[in-house]
């Protein structure tokens, strides 16, 4: 049952409600199409242990639909969906945002880095010539450099993907493939004519109709711009002022405070990656979870393990586990239980593990050796 909202404003309980039916919806939405223009920004990432990033985001909010199924919808219909873009980090992004970007596209052309004329028009000509090209081909017989190096190919291209004069739309074998912005952009989107301020508070609001409720701080984090800009625009955005408990002013999508009383979605975990839980500060404020990602640190300082998806259920985020598919099966390496997860956590995680299952297309279910006992015995914090 929902506390008391203190006067004037919402209690932490119908904040954490408004957040959780903002990012997910409890009847989802129809398509991949449909989730992009909802959350604008879909993070992107590398890491394949479970799932892609994206493919964990966008499958968690489309009933039926499964990660693979996801990828086909951005990279096998006649027409592309998105493009990608350092918009949170690199990011999904829908076309008909492209015009929204402009002030970062104009920013990246004073950067130092930005390519000179000649790395530029040797790019250029080179993907006129042969088609949109994955970064290995345009890296060929200049430099030996790959993965994670950032070599002066990949610089420059990355800096024009930033720029707005190269695009990414489509992906083969998981590698994205790089075009000329005129042919991959539809005319109607290609245009730098809004001012800074004008894009900024348009996406601001955009990102309030995500997070439902927000301080300026979390609302600034979205779009990785200063928070002090986003504090100046946020009157111009439609958002509410509004005071939560605990955190003071904040600001909320208006019809999102019409949200509280809504029945969440099953039970999910949530890929590291999941708009929801973006922003650390605010996971902790909204939800007293801290949020990890260890992926990246030694497997002997990692605390919960190498890919950790939080588990959300009753609007709350109650444990996590450390996932992985090997062979045909969905792995739980570790897990662990909130103290407060309550009596039906086991239940919970169970459900959840079903649905990621099915989402994954695994055919069943492998608790790692420590976790074969019923999953009752979770509540004990795991191993």
């Amino acid at each position: 049952m929902t506390s008391p909202a203190p006067e004037g404003g919402l209690s932490l309980a119908e904040a954490r409600e408004i957040a959780v039916a903002a990012a997910l919806p409890p009847t989802g939405f129809p398509s991949v199409e449909a989730a992009l223009a909802h959350l604008h920004a879909v993070q992107l990432d590398s890491i394949s242990t479970l799932a892609r990033a994206h493919q964990l985001t966008l499958a968690t909010r489309i009933p039926g639909t499964t990660t693979t199924q996801a990828d086909d919808a951005l990279n096998n219909n006649p027409a592309p969906t998105a493009f990608d873009y350092p918009a949170h980090a690199l990011a999904l992004v829908p076309l008909a945002d492209w015009p929204l970007w402009a002030f970062r596209r104009r920013a990246t052309r004073r950067r130092p880095q930005y390519p000179s004329q000649q790395a530029r028009a040797a790019l250029f000509e080179r993907i006129a010539n042969e088609g949109p090209l994955p970064l290995r081909r345009l890296r060929e017989g200049t430099e030996t450099a790959s993965g994670w190096d950032w070599g002066p190919t990949k610089t420059a291209v990355e800096f024009l993907v930033w720029s707005g004069e190269l695009a990414s739309t489509r992906r083969a074998g998981g590698q994205r493939l790089f075009d000329l912005a005129e042919r991959s952009i539809p005319a109607e989107y290609l245009n730098d004519g809004l001012t800074d301020d004008e894009c900024l508070t348009r996406l601001l609001g955009h990102a309030g109709t995500v997070l439902g409720v927000a301080t300026a701080d979390d609302l600034a984090d979205y779009l990785r711009i200063p928070a002090a800009v986003a504090a100046r625009l946020l009157p111009a955005t439609g958002l509410t002022p509004v005071q939560v408990e605990d955190w003071g002013p904040a600001w909320a999508y208006p019809t999102a405070l019409n949200r509280t009383g809504q029945t969440q979605q099953d039970p999910v975990f949530l890929g590291p990656f999941d708009n929801l839980i973006w922003y650390r500060p605010r996971v902790k404020r909204l939800f007293g979870f801290t949020q990890v990602f260890e992926a990246y640190k030694p497997a002997a300082r990692r605390q919960h393990g190498y890919y950790v998806c939080p588990l959300l259920a009753d609007n709350r985020l109650i444990g996590r586990a450390d996932l992985a598919r090997r062979g045909n099966n969905l792995t739980v390496l570790r897990a662990s239980l909130e103290p407060d997860a309550g009596p039906d956590a086991a239940a919970c995680f169970a459900q959840a593990c079903r649905a990621l299952t099915r989402a994954t297309g695994q055919a069943g279910i492998e608790l790692a050796d420590g976790l074969s006992e019923p999953l009752t015995a979770l509540t004990h914090n795991g191993r």
